[in-house]
Formats: C-alpha cells, sequence, structure tokens
C-alpha cells in the first residue's frame, strides 16, 4: 500500500537538458546564454528553448501586473518576425533597439541580476521548467532578457534554424490570439507546443481581443 502511494505522488522530474541564462552587469550590459548538459542537435533545439522561455517571460510579466509590456514586448516581436521572414532567400537579421543595453560577451565580472530557465526533458518528449528571476523593475528587464536572447539568435542561428524560430513565434502569438491568452498556467506547455509543431486551430475557437 505504501509503495503504492509513494509511486502515485512521484513525479517525472525528466533530465536536465540545458539551462537559459541572462546575466546583466553594471553599465547596462547584458549577456545571453543557453548552458547544454545534453542534447545531439543543440541548434535545432535553441529554438524549443527560446520559444519555450518566451512562453515563460510573457507569463512572469503577466504575473506582476505588466500585461501592458508584455503586449508591447508581442507587438514588437511580430514585426521582428515578420522582418526576419520577409525574403524568399536567406533571412533579415536586424539589430534589435534594445536603447541603453548593451549585448556584450561575459566581461567575468558577478552579474547585477540573473535570469534563468532551466529545461528538464520529460520521458514523452515534453519539456519541464524550472524558472527562477530577480526580483525589481521587471517591466524593463524581462522584456530586455528576451530582446538579447533574440539577438543572440539573429547573430548566431543558421539560416534555417532562425526562419524556423521566427515561424514559431508567430504561431506562439497566433495562438495566444485565437485559444488562450499568456496569463493562463496552461499556456505555457500548450501554446509552445502548438508553436512548434505543425497542427491548425480550430476555426470555432474564439478570438481573444488585445
Amino acid at each position: 500500500m505504501i509503495k503504492w502511494i509513494l509511486q502515485r505522488f512521484r513525479r517525472d522530474r525528466g533530465l536536465h537538458k540545458a539551462t537559459v541564462r541572462i546575466d546583466f552587469f553594471p553599465d547596462d550590459q547584458v549577456t545571453p546564454h543557453i548552458y547544454w548538459q545534453r542534447g545531439q542537435n543543440q541548434e535545432k533545439d535553441t529554438v524549443s528553448l527560446v520559444v519555450y522561455s518566451y512562453a515563460r517571460f510573457l507569463y512572469e510579466l503577466a504575473e506582476l501586473n505588466e500585461v501592458r509590456v508584455a503586449r508591447e514586448l508581442m507587438g514588437f516581436l511580430e514585426q521582428v518576425c515578420k522582418r526576419v521572414l520577409t525574403n524568399e532567400g536567406p533571412p533579415r537579421r536586424p539589430q534589435l533597439p534594445l536603447g541603453q543595453l548593451r549585448l556584450i560577451r561575459d566581461p567575468g565580472l558577478p552579474a547585477l541580476r540573473t535570469y534563468k530557465v532551466h529545461f528538464y526533458e520529460l520521458s514523452g518528449g515534453d519539456y519541464r521548467l524550472e524558472y527562477h528571476g530577480s526580483l525589481g523593475k521587471e517591466g524593463f528587464y524581462l522584456p530586455g532578457a528576451f530582446l538579447a536572447l533574440m539577438q543572440s539568435c539573429l547573430d548566431n542561428l543558421a539560416d534555417e534554424t532562425l526562419r524556423q524560430l521566427a515561424q514559431s513565434l508567430t504561431r506562439l502569438h497566433d495562438y495566444y490570439r485565437l485559444r488562450r491568452d499568456f496569463w493562463e498556467g496552461g499556456s505555457l506547455s500548450s501554446g509552445p507546443a502548438y508553436a512548434l509543431g505543425e497542427g491548425e486551430l480550430k476555426a470555432a475557437d474564439e478570438r481573444i481581443e488585445a
């Protein structure tokens, strides 16, 4: 009986696959990193990690009553994705307006604030995420953290991978508009799963107005 009860409450914690980490340093310097623990195709898997991280950052903004900031970030990223996908040939690689933030290599100094998303791969192929973030001015730092990560992708991903990332982010925005919004806990997994797949939303789904 005890063994049966323990099995009921035992959770598949999954294998630690990677950690997305964005560090902020003095003088508004920021450094995004993806630290891999395992992964045979890191280039391709980067798309999944970035999409899931984006969904989590939007959710955190909503939890902190920064829904307006989250919507502004979504609107801006939609324009970025359109620019990336404009050409039939190689995707465009725009330089994002980061304002006072400066994207740099790791300066070797202690970070002033850090945002981390740990990814654990479950037996069924899904992800379990653990989020850790600094507190204070998230309406500025959380969007800045993702934009720094996105700029790193624009600079470094291969053409086809970057195109896939832009398409997946576009599909994620479609999901939030047509099915449910980013502040619902269930969308943290179902939204990215749709964005990374090839299925279509049902026409009967209600549109959520911005």
